[in-house]
């Protein structure tokens, strides 16, 4: 074991690193997105405004964006 990531408050449904490695999303039962350092495991934020579980996330291939899948059936992009 590496890292244990902590803060979300339901299960985590999916995880993405960026594609030069520093940063990891993670999305949640909790209707949330995390993006976290990945050498440290620190949380560097956290996307709201998700009205439902978070299903699914992934990072542009620049690492600029990160685009979250919702139950809502609704794409979100964050920049």
């Amino acid at each position: 074991l590496l890292l244990t990531m902590n803060g979300h408050k339901a299960a985590v449904r999916a995880v993405a690193f960026s594609p030069d490695g520093k940063q990891m999303a993670t999305a949640s039962a909790d209707r949330t997105a995390r993006v976290w350092d990945a050498a440290s495991g620190k949380q560097l934020f956290e996307l709201k405004g998700h009205p439902h579980v978070v299903g699914s996330i992934a990072f542009s291939a620049d690492g600029g964006r990160i685009a979250t899948g919702c139950q809502d059936q609704k794409v979100r992009v964050f920049d």
